[in-house]
């Protein structure tokens, strides 16, 4: 059949390409279970499945509500964030995103990126010394108090600090004083001082690290996003290395690099390196145990009566564009921005989120960027579609003519495919143009895709209406009759209202296009019979597999069939005036 019609093999290559691209990434990409589960990793209860904890001494598990609570708290503050401080052991292991909430609900909680010490799923900071003289440790079982001049002694340790600075002191017997000066910028880096006090008559030697524990990271699974650890590799050139938690074996070295951490969807959690510092990762007792690890290359020394200062920086806040450009700006912080996982199609994906990051701050609603991106990208490439649809009109033109000699030549298929290629040639019309504009939408459509699914900007952005999580399925159903009963269909039944609307102008785009040209009454060919089928199955088939993509990736592509229709219109009117 495909011999005798080079159109009806064009559009079957186009198809299954296009499909096999769609297809392949509603199985890569959609894991999701629903719109909490997609966000899962960002609920109280999920950061706490996000975390790691490899410690020297058995202890008993508490729940985070039990951890929270406790009187030996301290609480540190700015615009952007709250952090909690257990004095046990100086550990941060809370940290609340004031800007950013768990879900849509009205009353959802603030999004908490780490989860208590001893629960069952931390994920927390803390530095610890060792002192290689007396073998005695500063780490979590140290108790530290707070200096100031409201709180000198203690006091009230829940008490929170919203100037972002708070001061702590704790001693060894061994004659070590260290005062700790923990600052938050205006930002989200934490900025760690200490002062490290030799008040003995003897020198002292110490081993230091800072550590970022998780213990039973939650992932998504999606494809299109890195879940795991992320950071520059300094024993590889600088590169930034992406390493998932099925692939930490024991501990890497991976030297001097300026910030490694982990990476979900949405947020980063990280050292940052200004100094000289070895940077490792590692995998212990063979559980889900993490820890990246920040020390001095060589043991520190402190001779009697003598003090020496050590800094420490960590990053925790969420992967937006502009937040770490400035800090790899202001603190020289390489690629800090690469934190984000552009893919593949980086050169394309990167610019991308960069724009859509600065028209998110020139519009309040993402609706409108996304109609102004659809505008951009059709505006770009209109010449070529222009072509096409020009190609295609002419095609079904001459359709006619082609099925006189697939008539005349039925019994000499060279002969047949040669005089058609011939009539081509005379019309000036490339069959293969038609393919061009589906294919070209594919990587676009990848970008898209990746984009709207990382960007922070699009999280939990309302359309209008229903829709409150552009980067969410559309979460109403046309098989429940839009929420009307009470019930959540399967998977393969979610089919919103979006998706739904983006067939029907997919559909509509096909029958303007197929009804174009002036022989539409010629008598019509087995292929061309095929080919309007076709043009009802490929809207319905797309609806189905765009169900779950993110309802902004489906917002663009309906508005995209909408100027395609406007354009397909101008086309055959201009057709029309030169045939």
């Amino acid at each position: 059949m495909f011999d005798n019609n080079d159109s009806s093999k064009n559009l079957f290559i186009a198809l299954f390409l296009f499909m096999g691209f769609m297809l392949g990434y509603q199985y890569l990409f959609e894991g999701k279970k629903s719109e909490e589960e997609s966000h899962s990793v960002e609920t109280v209860s999920n950061q706490q499945q996000q975390n790691i904890v490899p410690v020297p001494f058995q202890k008993q598990v508490i729940s985070v509500d039990e951890a929270i609570s406790r009187p030996s708290r301290l609480n540190l503050e700015n615009d952007k964030l709250k952090a909690s401080i257990d004095r046990q052991g100086c550990v941060i292991d809370s940290i609340i995103l004031k800007q950013y909430k768990q879900n849509v609900k009205e009353k959802s909680h603030n999004v908490d990126i780490f989860c208590p010490k001893n629960t069952d799923n931390e994920y927390y900071y803390m530095i610890s010394y060792i002192d290689q003289t007396s073998s005695e440790g500063i780490d979590e079982e140290a108790v530290w108090d707070r200096l100031g001049p409201d709180n000198n002694n203690g006091g009230d340790d829940s008490s929170s600090d919203n100037n972002g600075r708070i001061v702590l002191r704790t001693q060894t017997k061994n004659g070590i004083v260290i005062e700790r000066t923990i600052i938050i910028d205006n930002g989200y880096l934490f900025n760690i001082n200490d002062k490290l006090i030799n008040i003995s008559q003897k020198k002292i030697t110490l081993t230091n690290s800072s550590d970022i524990f998780r213990k039973n990271p939650t992932i998504s699974n999606y494809a299109v996003v890195h879940e795991g650890l992320v950071g520059i590799n300094h024993l590889s050139n600088d590169n930034v290395d992406e390493i998932k938690y099925k692939k930490i074996n024991g501990k890497t070295d991976i030297g001097e690099s300026k910030w490694f951490g982990y990476t979900d969807i949405y947020w980063l959690v990280c050292h940052v390196n200004t100094a000289t510092n070895v940077i490792s990762y590692s995998k212990e007792n063979g559980d889900e145990n993490y820890k990246i690890s920040l020390y001095s290359r060589t043991p520190i020394s402190i001779e009697a009566n003598s003090a020496i200062n050590i800094d420490y920086k960590m990053f925790a806040g969420p992967k937006d564009m502009t937040i770490l450009k400035n800090y790899n700006k202001d603190l020289s912080i390489s690629k800090f921005e690469m934190a984000i996982d552009f893919g593949w199609f980086f050169i394309l994906t990167k610019p991308l989120l960069y724009l859509l990051d600065q028209m998110s701050k020139w519009f309040t609603n993402m609706g409108i960027v996304i109609l102004l991106l659809t505008l951009m990208f059709k505006l770009l490439t209109y010449p070529l579609t222009k072509k096409s649809m020009y190609s295609v009109a002419r095609m079904k033109q001459i359709q006619p003519k082609v099925a006189n000699i697939q008539k005349i030549y039925a019994n000499d298929k060279q002969r047949m495919n040669m005089e058609i290629m011939s009539l081509y040639k005379k019309e000036k019309i490339s069959p293969m143009s038609g393919c061009l504009p589906m294919l070209l939408q594919a990587p676009v459509f990848f970008c898209l895709y990746k984009v709207f699914f990382i960007s922070i900007e699009m999280r939990h952005a309302p359309l209008f209406g229903w829709i409150r999580d552009l980067s969410s399925a559309d979460p109403l159903y046309i098989t429940n009759f839009f929420g009307i009963i009470d019930w959540i269909p399967p998977k393969f039944l979610q089919i919103g209202v979006w998706p739904l609307i983006m067939g029907i102008t997919m559909l509509l785009q096909q029958k303007i296009s197929s009804s174009n040209g002036k022989n539409n009454t010629a008598q019509k060919t087995p292929e061309t019979k095929l080919q309007e089928n076709m043009m009802y199955i490929l809207p319905i088939m797309f609806t189905y597999v765009c169900a779950s993509f993110p309802v902004g990736v489906v917002v663009y592509w309906t508005i995209s069939n909408l100027f395609g229709i406007f354009q397909q219109q101008y086309i055959n009117r201009s057709l029309g005036k030169k045939v």
